[in-house]
């Protein structure tokens, strides 16, 4: 009874992620679950919710959406910033986060942890100059900025108010932190 409850909770859960953030990884979705210890239930809760077609499986890029055309829109930098939610997990408590809006540009998720916001930006090299005169322009008080970039060689040309730390990811998840005073 308890397991059937729990698998009800990942699956409910694992719906409203997929929901939230269109495209996820396979993988992020079992590392989201890992960090209660309830990625034994993914299999079955994906297996679940694509017989009722809640969700959408591409077995070719192990990408779960949630719909069909959803995979079209997936984005590098949505998915970077959904591993570095992730990882950031283990060393704070998150207590919401959600989306950004596109009008937020180049914000890709904003969170909540231990009372303050926080967000997750995604910087090309070809929008390090864009993103500087974004920031330049407004001002997002109280926010702490975490900004993913493909290179670490861009993190000196950024230069954003409030930043709290910048980072790689690699294809697999894997995330390299990195401060701008140590560049």
């Amino acid at each position: 009874m308890e397991n059937q409850n729990k698998q009800r909770g990942v699956e409910r859960e694992l719906k409203e992620m997929v929901q939230k953030y269109n495209v996820l990884y396979k993988s992020q979705l079992y590392t989201f679950f890992e960090k209660d210890g309830r990625e034994r239930f993914v299999g079955r809760a994906l297996k679940s919710l694509e017989k009722e077609r809640s969700i959408f499986i591409s077995q070719e890029t192990r990408q779960v959406a949630s719909s069909e055309e959803a995979f079209a829109a997936w984005e590098r930098g949505t998915s970077t910033a959904v591993w570095v939610l992730l990882d950031l997990m283990d060393q704070k408590k998150i207590e919401q986060h959600f989306m950004a809006s596109k009008e937020e540009y180049p914000i890709r998720i904003v969170f909540v942890g231990n009372g303050e916001i926080y967000d997750i930006l995604y910087v090309p090299p070809e929008d390090v100059e864009l993103t500087n005169q974004l920031f330049a322009r407004r001002k997002i008080d109280g926010c702490g900025h975490v900004i993913v970039v493909e290179e670490a060689e861009d993190i000196p040309k950024i230069q954003i108010p409030d930043v709290i730390g910048f980072c790689t990811v690699k294809e697999d998840g894997q995330i390299e932190y990195y401060r701008k005073d140590s560049q």
